[in-house]
């Protein structure tokens, strides 16, 4: 059965916090692969997968003792829940 993806554009400095917070909770090599490749801008997540990284980035939302952390993933969150959404 195929697997149904979501596109999500995202940035570099995006990819590079999606993998270093929530990298463990991906278990789909090939989304891995696509948020290492720096030329690659439209990331396909699995509505799960999309859905555990949200989460994951929440959970650091919350503790975030930084201002520049706390918006930066407040603008994050925002942007992969409307993808989720708009599915």
């Amino acid at each position: 059965m195929a697997k149904n993806y979501i596109k999500v554009d995202l940035t570099q400095e995006e990819k590079e916090a999606i993998l270093q917070l929530a990298g463990f909770v991906i278990s789909d090599e090939i989304i891995k692969t696509d948020l290492e490749n720096k030329r690659k801008k439209w990331i396909q997540f699995t509505s799960f997968e999309l859905s555990q990284v949200i989460g994951e980035l929440s959970y650091h939302f919350n503790r975030s003792k930084s201002d520049y952390q706390f918006y930066f993933l407040d603008q994050l969150i925002g942007h992969l829940e409307f993808y989720e959404k708009n599915n």
